[in-house]
């Protein structure tokens, strides 16, 4: 079989970026330096792999300014074959949906078109995850993804596809869409001095395109404004011989609270992809579940708890007014903590709005729906993505449905993404909070240099997902039945699925007391001297997204923009540097402790209390130590 593989590529900034909006409302990148995307990198050079051992051609396109022709300069000196650059002003501030239309109209010109078009499955700059999903249901193909194996045969992809909880044998049809996982093989990364002319990319614009609608006026989302991120921290730094400094160190943590015995809520669910990051504001007001006890901490200190209490009285179901609409929660077979949490933040948006709460669930999961925030259940008969968006799309016409919320996890991902193309709806990803701004849905997700983006959407339904692991667990109102209801889900036929293999138990870290960050200051073979320290403090081991991509510890253990995020009541950062996307991740946690040799790291500038130290010189002093304050 000879392939034609297309790869999608994006420029975005090299590290991080300002965050800041230019004077048209669009994300400032004026004399940032860029680069080639990391997950895009793996997708060319799985590309070139493919089409050079079946006889095939590969090809990669990219959607950006003049200056992105470097990232297929680069691409070609990887040993791509022929480049597109779609470039035109009026493509500018173009939102995920629109995007993802103009690059099926490019990939529509293609002399040859693709048996296989790879995409990266996220990107550092904005970690939608939604353009390849988005892009296979414009052209009618199978999705999978993230893959860390990808073969052709007979006519079908098999891969092994990447969650955070283990692995998947999945085979799909061709032609077909498939993110790439940044694991799935080393990226393609080639010499600029082995470029070869910009002259040798074709370009095209929208003049070359089928007609259609571009840039920010056509793109039903956009960003609203940037806020700063507060200033939540003050730290104590503390300096000299390592036994002192875990002495001095203890005891600021002591009088802080950290070693008061906290419970920790029970765990399950079996597969979660990247969790989300970064500080939300809640409502004001309260007229649905309130604040679970002990969960009070994880809401921004900006937000009053209800009656003067965080879990003062039962959950209410009055609704203010007439209901103008319901608020319909997709529920997966994700982590049970996480959809809680995600009903209870529908459940405190239709208490906004004067509306309900319909959860539509697969037949697997949680079903204490009522309890948690639900007024009705739809439960689905299949589970296929593609099929999935195809019902609700049926479904949803003529219910007046305000908004439709997922969490970030791959299922919920690819179906909302394909209902947003299906809808015209656009889709707000990997939010960290929502509220309801003049009847339209808002919310905030973390942007570059540490900020957050304000996102709203203009569509109808507004379509959203979450990264539920910063979400508060309210406490639940008394159960009560809900009438079964069903949705007929057809089979999908272009993808078939085999083994699933359980690996680590990341989601864990969703609701752990205390987690420990490691970063490449702490070599593999060295964790297990971290180990009397984490049970002491019965906490969950997390990494940077270098760590995972170097397999020192599964992905299921990434914190990040582009990972989970985790709001414990401690968080021990070791041996990492303090990117503020890994950063992002950890902002909610109570208090931040960092251990680091360089008192010019920028994790300094983001903990509570730090040690300029070697960890391994500091560490069985806190050990002792942490012995008498943990029994104490």
């Amino acid at each position: 079989m000879n392939l034609v593989v297309t790869a999608l590529v994006k420029q975005v900034p090299k590290g991080d970026h300002s965050g800041r909006l230019d004077a048209d409302g669009r994300l400032e990148r004026a004399g940032a330096v860029a680069e080639m995307n990391p997950w895009c990198r793996r997708a060319v050079a799985q590309a070139v792999r493919l089409a050079g051992e079946t006889g095939g051609r590969s090809t990669a396109i990219t959607m950006g300014p003049a200056a992105a022709v470097d990232v297929l300069r680069e691409a070609l000196a990887w040993g791509v074959d022929d480049a597109v650059q779609l470039s035109d002003p009026a493509l500018a501030g173009s939102d995920c949906l629109v995007t993802a239309r103009a690059l099926a109209a490019t990939i529509r010109l293609l002399d040859d078109p693709p048996d296989l078009i790879l995409v990266g499955n996220s990107s550092v700059d904005g970690s939608t995850g939604a353009v390849g999903a988005m892009l296979a249901e414009l052209l009618g193909l199978p999705f999978t993804g993230p893959v860390l194996a990808l073969e052709p045969a007979d006519g079908r992809l098999r891969t092994t596809v990447q969650y955070d909880a283990g692995t998947e044998s999945v085979t799909i049809d061709l032609p077909a869409v498939v993110a790439v996982a940044e694991r799935s093989c080393d990226p393609a990364k080639a010499p600029a001095d082995t470029w070869p002319s910009p002259d040798v990319v074709r370009q095209v614009t929208t003049a070359d395109l089928a007609e259609g609608s571009w840039g920010l006026a056509a793109s039903p989302t956009k960003v609203a404004q940037v806020h700063p991120a507060p200033l939540t921290r003050n730290p104590v730094i503390f300096r000299g011989h390592p036994q002192s400094q875990a002495t001095r160190a203890l005891a600021e943590l002591t009088a802080r609270g950290c070693f008061q015995q906290q419970s920790t809520p029970p765990r399950s669910g079996r597969q979660a992809a990247g969790e989300g990051s970064g500080a939300a504001p809640a409502p004001s007001e309260w007229t649905g579940l309130q604040v679970a006890a002990g969960q009070a901490s994880r809401l921004p200190s900006t937000t009053p708890a209800p009656d003067g209490g965080a879990a003062s009285r039962p959950l209410s179901t009055e609704r203010r007014g007439a209901p103008r609409g319901e608020v319909v929660v997709l529920v997966g077979d994700g982590p049970v903590e996480g959809t809680r949490a995600l009903l209870g933040a529908a459940a405190a948006l239709a208490a906004e709005v004067g509306g309900v709460v319909t959860a539509v669930a697969t037949e697997e999961g949680d079903r204490e729906f009522a309890r948690w925030g639900a007024d009705s259940v739809v439960t689905l008969d299949g589970d296929e993505p593609r099929a999935v968006a195809r019902a609700l799309t049926g479904w949803l016409q003529g219910r007046g449905a305000w908004a439709v919320l997922g969490a970030a996890l791959p299922w919920d991902r690819e179906v909302l993404a394909r209902l947003a193309v299906t809808s015209d709806a656009g889709l707000m990803s990997d939010l960290v909070s929502l509220s309801a701004k003049e009847g339209r849905l808002s919310g905030l997700k973390p942007s570059g240099g540490g900020t957050l983006a304000e996102i709203i959407s203009r569509g109808t339904p507004q379509i959203a997902t979450l990264r539920t692991g910063l979400l508060p667990l309210r406490t639940p109102r008394d159960d009560r039945p809900l009438e079964p209801q069903t949705l007929h889900v057809e089979p999908d036929t272009a993808i078939f699925r085999t083994e699933r293999r359980t690996g680590s138990d990341g989601d864990a870290l969703d609701r752990a007391e205390v987690v420990i960050g490691v970063g490449r200051g702490v070599p593999p073979e060295k964790y297990d001297e971290l180990e009397p320290v984490r049970l002491l403090l019965n906490a969950e081991l997390a990494a940077t997204r270098k760590v995972t991509d170097q397999g020192w510890l599964p992905h299921g253990r990434q914190i990040g923009i582009t990972g989970r995020s985790v709001a414990p009541r401690m968080y021990l950062a070791v041996g990492l540097s303090g990117n503020l996307n890994h950063l992002a991740g950890a902002s909610r946690a109570g208090t931040v402790v960092a251990i680091n040799t360089d008192p010019a790291a920028e994790i300094f500038a983001h903990c509570d209390v730090g040690l300029v130290a070697d960890w391994q010189e500091v560490m069985p002093y806190l050990v002792d130590g942490l012995r008498s304050c943990v029994s104490g």
